[in-house]
């Protein structure tokens, strides 16, 4: 676990150089907080589909960080298509790793790279165990929009936070059908 752990940080820290590179704020762009961040590893276990039956196994959502590396033993991830407002199957070869980008992404890049939203489905084959490499900045590091991306054709369009806001928020709407995390930083 110790060696994918430390590889998957590499990827994601490679990713996210390229990323700030395209948006032109450079790769060095907050370094310190990204190679500092946080790391977290999810690991979760979708039983086989039931036959004659359509489950979801994870509802849909996006992740809260600024990556997500995911490694799966089959498929069962959809996205969902903005653009047509439909489910899409994602494909999974052998090995492959998918990488989903997360909301403080689209606060940093203020809308310009979108979070993907996601849902697992139970696989009517097997069952799917996935695990999950969640990269973002320390529990109490705010991330913001990158000024830089901001002018008044393009003004501010979310409101900073960190992964402690985050966590507080999931635990005082636990119970509500309310709005996503990155819908209330919304300005």
């Amino acid at each position: 676990m110790g060696k994918f752990s430390a590889g998957v940080r590499r990827v994601a820290l490679e990713l996210m150089e390229a990323i700030l590179e395209g948006l032109g704020l450079g790769k060095h762009y907050q370094h310190e907080e990204f190679e500092n961040g946080l790391q977290l590893l999810q690991v979760n276990c979708y039983p086989k589909e039931p036959e004659g039956e359509s489950a979801i196994g994870l509802a849909p959502h996006s992740d809260h960080g600024f990556l997500t590396i995911l490694l799966a033993s089959c498929p069962g991830l959809e996205v969902l298509d903005r653009s047509s407002d439909t489910w899409r199957v994602v494909q999974q070869p052998r090995h492959a790793l998918h990488v989903h980008v997360g909301d403080c992404m689209e606060v940093l890049s203020n809308g310009r790279v979108k979070t993907a939203v996601h849902r697992a489905v139970l696989n009517h084959g097997e069952a799917r165990i996935s695990m999950a490499s969640i990269h973002s900045f320390a529990m109490h590091e705010k991330v913001s929009v990158a000024k830089e991306l901001v002018d008044e054709q393009d003004p501010e369009k979310y409101k900073e936070s960190s992964f402690s806001d985050f966590l507080d928020y999931l635990m005082s709407n636990a119970d509500k059908k309310r709005m996503s995390f990155l819908e209330s930083l919304r300005t």
